[in-house]
């Protein structure tokens, strides 16, 4: 597995500042989490979804390659990172 976090940089109000997905070996998304400015998120993997987010259809490339587009930082996470903030927002809407 893979983890990457997007930081978005020009986007409108309505779409989400911070992206964090889990990829499988082949880069197709497993679970992903969207936060907003407003405070506000949305969560997905192959199960269910909640926020209006959803898995991508398409491989996400390598950050090195995202980190070409102007309108975007990525970089790699650690599974620890990665569980500690999807938990954080799965446990959330468990409760």
């Amino acid at each position: 597995m893979h983890y990457v976090r997007i930081y978005w940089l020009n986007r409108d109000e309505d779409e989400a500042e911070i992206q964090y997905s889990e990829l499988d070996d082949l880069r197709f998304e497993c679970r992903k989490i969207e936060l907003y400015p407003d405070g506000s998120f949305g969560i997905a993997n192959s199960n269910f979804n909640f926020g209006g987010t959803a898995l991508s259809v398409e491989p996400v490339p390598r950050p090195q390659e995202l980190n070409h587009n102007s309108h975007m930082v990525a970089e790699d996470l650690s599974p620890e990172e990665f569980e500690t903030v999807w938990y954080k927002y799965y446990n959330y809407l468990s409760a």
